[in-house]
């Protein structure tokens, strides 16, 4: 393992940036393809504080390990929490609009992200974008307006969920490079699950209160009974998470946003695979050119002259 640690450590910190997101959209998009999956098995407030119970105590356990109870605090609390709210309204958001669109329309809609990162970057932080960056951002919007297909008559109610989800994750992606990145990547996930702990809790409890649509359908029930092999695919999921936050955490503190949110953009390709393997719905030929359009975007990105200044 020391020939990887080393040829890590010789990568720039952009590189590395690149790298941990690629990684980290790996395992998202399986983990959510198996939250789509077993959708009829759960409720979204009790996956959602399952899998952040679990993904929250590995994350605790290491940086206790690691760096003692120093290591769970974050320096500018602040900013590492509205980071963590972001994406909890971020995941709520995505997850809720899952059981009604395909896997790959719903990733689309949410693979906006990058568009708002770079506008955010450029109009609220003044952080200059080059001509060829401004190509990769157009060749992306393309690539996913024609996933998409706006004129195929889906639902447009149900496309809002997922671009909130863009939103907001355009906002914490923001944060985390312009604030926290002096910050520690396992003390951001640590709090980032400690917030959708809390946020899933307050969310079943709203519930049982109200009982909001009966308590039946994926967003509104309460909770279903579970079985052994729920348990277990939500300890995976807490797993998968645990890795995945502080990843994605890394990869922002490493490279600037609109780099970091191009190659996020990847997760299409994953999405379109996952769709092919669990749900036996592949890409059709418009949508595969649209994931082209993005993988070209992120070839561009990476080469002199995208981020201006």
């Amino acid at each position: 393992m020391a020939w990887i640690r080393t040829g890590l450590e010789q990568l720039t910190p952009r590189a590395r940036g690149i790298a941990a997101i690629l990684l980290a959209v790996t395992l998202l998009s399986l983990s959510d393809a198996l939250v789509k999956l077993s959708g009829d098995r759960f409720s979204l407030a009790q996956i959602v504080l399952l899998r952040s119970l679990v993904a929250g105590a590995l994350i605790a356990a290491g940086l206790l390990a690691m760096g003692g109870p120093s290591a769970l605090r974050s320096r500018r609390t602040a900013w590492v929490r509205a980071r963590s709210l972001s994406l909890a309204a971020m995941w709520l958001c995505y997850y809720a609009g899952l059981p009604s669109l395909s896997f790959a329309l719903a990733a689309a809609c949410y693979y906006t992200a990058p568009i708002w990162m770079a506008l955010i970057a450029r109009f609220a932080l003044g952080t200059p974008i080059g001509g060829t960056g401004w190509i990769a951002i157009g060749l992306s919007s393309l690539g996913v307006l024609l996933v998409v297909d706006p004129f195929s008559g889906k639902p447009a109610l149900a496309l809002v969920l997922p671009l909130a989800a863009a939103m907001f994750y355009a906002v914490s992606g923001t944060i985390t490079w312009s604030r926290s990145r002096e910050e520690s990547a396992g003390a951001m996930a640590l709090d980032l699950n400690l917030c959708l702990v809390a946020v899933s809790g307050l969310g079943l409890l709203v519930l049982w209160v109200f009982e909001p649509g009966g308590g039946q359908g994926f967003v509104t029930a309460l909770w279903p009974t579970l079985e052994p092999a729920d348990i277990g695919l939500a300890a995976l999921l807490g797993l998968f998470l645990a890795i995945i936050t502080t990843l994605v955490a890394s990869a922002y503190r490493l490279a600037p946003t609109p780099v970091v949110g191009v190659f996020d953009t990847s997760y299409l390709g994953f999405a379109a695979f996952w769709s092919a393997i669990l749900f036996h719905d592949p890409p059709g030929p418009i949508e595969a050119a649209g994931i082209a359009l993005i993988a070209l975007a992120g070839i561009l990105m990476t080469r002199r002259g995208a981020m201006g200044g």
